[in-house]
Parts: structure tokens; sequence; C-alpha cells
């Protein structure tokens, strides 16, 4: 089956008598995973509404999959509207999940107007950490948020693994592509690769990388979190948040771990990083507003630190093995290298304060 069949064939299960139109939603995610605007069409042939037509990853399980659109609904019943609600297949209860036969799982959610915004003015920083806090709040209310036991976040796992790889080889492996065969994304992120070691290696940074590597974060409360909410799942129309979207990473983590990936995926709201410090200083006017409704404790407060900076090391890690050492494919790859660019910025911003003494991590 091709897939304008295929999908249509999926978006049967949701409106099994209704015309409809199909279109590619642009500016998708670096996942690969499909993602297409449904407009359902009325007797004069307008749409009667507009919806985003998503696929999990190839194989995902229902029961994760089910356990997400659980908690989704969940946040909307604590009244936070910038979720958007899933929509339920026809006719009423199947759930909210369809299967393709072809082993990929499809849902359907409400469309959002609104735009992500790369450096939020003041106002935009606050309403979002403050729709972010009440996700929390909400989160920790939820069948898999109560009675959660503390331990070390998993979020910590995966990004000390990350800074293990980058102590074993300081980025300095040739690529894994023979010369002159080289796209010229791998070309690029090569060239980038190469600066990220020269960083490193001139600045002390592999030193302090292993004493990164060592350490042992605290034990913190640990509930359903959202653990990909970067600026581009964060939309906004003028400076309210207009809704939060995709919730397909969602697990079981801190808070910390979704607050130093949202803040640290922001510009930052003054251009001299290094004077103003770690990343919790930097975002202190937002993060007064998510204590107003949440109070972090001084754990917390150290993982934003601690997460934001080993995640900057992780991020370029797997961005330079994803092209240079697996050769994936991206839906967009243009915009693979301004990623890969930002966090060399927060790169540079992180050696800085190393070298000025303000990194308190230890």
């Amino acid at each position: 089956m091709d897939l304008p069949e295929l999908l249509r064939t999926i978006c049967r299960r949701w409106f099994p008598v209704a015309p409809f139109r199909l279109a590619p939603l642009s500016g998708g995610g670096f996942s690969g995973s499909p993602v297409w605007i449904v407009e359902p069409l009325d007797a004069a042939g307008s749409a009667a509404g507009r919806y985003v037509l998503k696929g999990f990853a190839q194989g995902w399980p229902l029961e994760r999959g089910v356990a997400i659109h659980r908690l989704v609904s969940a946040l909307r019943e604590a009244g936070i509207d910038a979720v958007p609600p899933s929509l339920p297949l026809s006719p009423p209860g199947q759930g909210t999940i369809a299967a393709d036969g072809e082993g990929r799982l499809w849902e359907m959610t409400q469309w959002r107007p609104g735009e992500p915004v790369p450096a939020p003015s003041a106002r935009q920083a606050r309403a979002a950490v403050e729709t972010l806090t009440r996700i929390h709040v909400a989160a920790h209310g939820t069948d898999g948020g109560a009675g959660k036991d503390v331990g070390l976040p998993p979020a910590w796992g995966r990004r000390a693994e990350a800074l293990r790889a980058v102590i074993a080889t300081g980025w300095g492996q040739p690529p894994a592509v023979a010369p002159g065969r080289q796209s010229p994304l791998q070309l690029a992120v090569a060239e980038r690769k190469r600066a990220a070691a020269s960083k490193l290696q001139g600045r002390g940074g592999l030193p302090w990388l292993k004493r990164l590597a060592e350490l042992s974060p605290p034990p913190v409360a640990l509930q359903p979190v959202l653990r990909d909410i970067w600026q581009a799942h964060m939309l906004f129309v003028g400076d309210q948040v207009s809704a939060v979207i995709d919730f397909h990473a969602c697990g079981i983590d801190t808070p910390a771990t979704d607050l130093a990936r949202l803040l640290g995926s922001w510009e930052p709201p003054t251009a001299d990083r290094a004077e103003r410090g770690p990343l919790t200083e930097v975002w202190r006017e937002a993060l007064i507003e998510y204590e107003a409704i949440r109070p972090l404790s001084a754990d917390e407060r150290f993982l934003i630190d601690l997460l934001h900076v080993t995640g900057v090391v992780g991020g370029l890690q797997h961005w330079f093995r994803w092209v240079l050492d697996e050769h994936r494919p991206f839906p967009d790859p243009s915009r693979v290298v301004p990623r890969i660019d930002f966090l060399m910025k927060n790169l540079d911003s992180i050696l800085e304060q190393t070298d000025a003494g303000h990194r308190r991590l230890h």
C-alpha cells in the first residue's frame, strides 16, 4: 500500500464518512515520524476542522502509546488547555490510537495555531515555564506519578554514557565515511566535530568532563515528565502559550530534566553568557515563576545545571554519531547543521564558564 492510500485508510478510523484533505506538515521533527495535517470537509467543501495525524516510531508498543494518551487526558482534565486533545476513534469506545497493519501506530490530535520562539521575551519565558509547572504538578497526581520512589534520574544515566563516549575519543576519531564520498551534510558535521575536539583539547575540557562523569548526582523525586520539551515543542501566539506538542518521549524522570531541556534550548536573555553563569542564573526570573507553584529543592536546581551541561555535550555526541557513523537519513537535512551550531555555541558558553570558575558542579 503506497503512503497516500495508507494515510487515507488510517484517517477513515477517525472520519469514516466525511471527505477530508491531507497535506504534509512542514517543519516536522528530526525523528522522521510522518506528520500530516487533516481537514475534514463540510457539504460545501470547506474545512470543518483541522487536526494533526502523526505516526509513532515504527514498532512502538501499543501499551506505551495508550499510557501517553492517558497522561494527556489527565493533563487536560487538570485544566491545561495548551495540551491538544487526542481525537477518539469512530465509532466511540475504541480508544484514540489506530494501527496500520504495517507495524506503526497513529494518533490524531487537535491542531493548534502558534509558532516556536527560539529567543523568548521575559513574558513568554514566564508563560512557558508556568505552563510546564502546571504540567508537572498535574502529572504527579496521575496514576503513573503517585508514590514514585526517590532515585537517580534516568536522564543522568543517558548523559553519563554519552560523556564516557566523548572522553574515550575526545571527538578525535575521523568520520567513518571514505574520503571523497562524504555528503555535504557529512562534510559540514565533520568540520564541526573537529572544531569541538579542538575546543575540548585546548581549554581543558576533557579533564573537566572526566570529573563530571565521576559525579554521583543526588537522588530526587521521580514522576512522569515530558523529557523532550524544547523550544520547537512549545508554541506561542503572542506572549501566550498556545500549545505544548509531541508527548511521545514522556517517561519517568525528574522535572529538572524538562527544565534543563526547555531553558537550554532557548537563546538566553543576554549575549554575555559567561558573566551570567549557570542555566539557573541565566533564567532566574523564569524559575521564580516555576517556584511560585512548585518549589524546587536544592538538589533539583543542581540537576538543572548538571543536566544542561551534560546534555549539550551528549547532544553533540549523538549528532556526530548519527551523521558520521550511522549515516542516518533526516527528513530535512538543512535543519541539522543549525541545530549542531546552537549546541556548539552552548559548548563555548560552558567552557567559558568553566574557565571563569562559574561552573559549580563539583
